[in-house]
């Protein structure tokens, strides 16, 4: 399955959860009106996850995982293509990343959350440059973080590691 059925699965899933049903009547108009959906609580839990996924940002980009940190459990793991690894090996990581690349820009597309604030949904690129020979590329990242409160317990990576610089370091 290519990276963009997967991407757009995902995330209809997700958006699918989160909207409400419209109650549906033959015998109205076909411009119902449409009626306000207040859900203050969801609202704080949109606005406290792109907090956390601006924190993630940050952290990568600056090679600092100390930023990130606080987020997670101390059970947490992020999982991806390229293997699993443990919250307290987070730092060591990323610093043999960044010994293979540079430049690192992540642009966030897309951030859903679910009602109960338990799980959430990310999309966004990887833009990075590979340090033997200058070739920068994007990677498309969608993303499923699993929440216990307010902290990360797992954060699933899905992507095509066949067409990334990332995978050829």
């Amino acid at each position: 399955m290519s990276q963009h059925v997967l991407l757009i699965l995902l995330l209809s899933c997700v958006v699918a959860a989160n909207e409400p049903m419209a109650a549906q009547n033959p015998s109205s108009n076909s411009n119902p009106p449409q009626v306000a959906n207040h859900r203050p609580a969801k609202n704080d839990n949109l606005v406290k996850i792109k907090a956390l996924v601006d924190r993630q940002v940050q952290a990568w980009e600056k090679h600092d995982f100390g930023i990130a940190a606080p987020d997670w459990l101390p059970s947490g793991e992020m999982t991806s293509p390229g293997g699993r690894v443990p919250v307290e090996k987070m730092q060591t990581a990323m610093t043999g990343y960044f010994k293979q690349f540079r430049d690192l820009r992540v642009t966030v597309k897309n951030v859903f959350i679910s009602d109960d604030g338990a799980k959430a949904a990310i999309e966004w690129d990887w833009d990075i440059t590979r340090r033997r020979d200058g070739a920068r590329a994007v990677t498309h990242d969608a993303i499923i973080v699993d929440l216990v409160g307010d902290k990360i317990a797992s954060w699933r990576e899905y992507f095509d590691f066949g067409n990334s610089i990332d995978a050829k370091p």
